[in-house]
């Protein structure tokens, strides 16, 4: 792999990303609602439904940013414009996926940065250096979280034949990983098991359990709030520990507590990266 071509592809990649009017967009309404958060947060009101909101809705951010990257460049002929030259399609699709990603992290951290500043300037207190750390690693989180669905929506940018298609395909697995994330999960369980929801036998329960640990959202709430699920129609079990936004135990306990699903929402994208790649090397271009 040529890391100059790499770096060079992902920069580009990220200045076409930033002059898009849709990056404004997104980088607006992420600070908006991660600052609905924070005030929230300190008046000390139930937050749960703002970070239910970011589990929901902003995985399209991350479909959004990545659902047309090969796709685009297929449609206006630049991709074989580019394979005339010495570059391998792994140095292509490593350099989408970087330059994809730097956008998101500028839209999730910057955010971030935006709103502790503008709550500065309100409250005039500096924020203790404790809600400082649990707010970046909240931020760590939210970014592997829809870094999934970034990933996810290059595979499809490969795999699928039109824009319109892509974004489709897209669209429904959040539909049903985010939305409806609940019953898909009783269906699946039902199909595994061969019993249903009015049954509630042990076998059943056990079944659901472990189907969910394939959901990102079920990852990126119970590190979050300490919820089974965040789904609109989804089992909103709440745990005794309320994730990394419990300030009643110290980061280190917490962090050998949730441990699996940090490695879990780590390892996805570069699992939607590896499918992406497999796809592209197979694609007759």
């Amino acid at each position: 792999m040529n890391k100059n071509c790499v770096l060079t592809l992902a920069q580009k990649e990220f200045s076409d990303k930033l002059y898009e009017p849709s990056f404004f967009i997104l980088i607006t309404i992420f600070m908006c609602t991660v600052f609905i958060y924070m005030r929230s947060n300190e008046s000390g009101e139930n937050f749960v439904q703002v970070v239910q909101a970011i589990g929901v809705f902003f995985p399209l951010i991350g479909i959004a940013l990545g659902y047309d990257g090969i796709i685009k460049e297929k449609n206006s002929k630049s991709l074989n414009v580019l394979l005339t030259h010495p570059v391998f399609r792994d140095n292509i699709i490593t350099g989408k996926f970087l330059g994809i990603s730097m956008t998101l992290a500028l839209v999730v951290f910057l955010s971030l940065i935006l709103v502790a500043a503008s709550d500065f300037i309100i409250s005039g207190k500096i924020a203790a250096f404790d809600s400082l750390l649990r707010l970046l690693i909240f931020g760590i989180f939210t970014f592997l979280y829809l870094l999934v669905f970034t990933a996810f929506g290059l595979f499809t940018s490969v795999w699928c034949k039109t824009e319109i298609e892509s974004l489709t395909f897209g669209v429904l697995v959040w539909i049903n990983m985010c939305v409806a994330l609940g019953p898909t999960i009783m269906t699946l369980a039902s199909l595994v098991s061969g019993q249903s929801l009015f049954d509630m036998t042990k076998e059943y329960v056990s079944t659901t359990a472990a189907i969910y640990n394939i959901s990102p959202l079920h990852h990126f709430a119970e590190v979050t709030v300490g919820k089974l699920d965040l789904s609109l129609f989804g089992f909103h079990v709440m745990a005794d520990i309320n994730g990394f936004l419990d300030t009643r135990y110290s980061m280190s306990y917490l962090t050998g507590y949730y441990w699996q699903n940090a490695i879990i929402l780590l390892i996805l994208p570069f699992l939607f990266l590896a499918a992406a790649y497999i796809s592209f090397l197979r694609d007759d271009i």
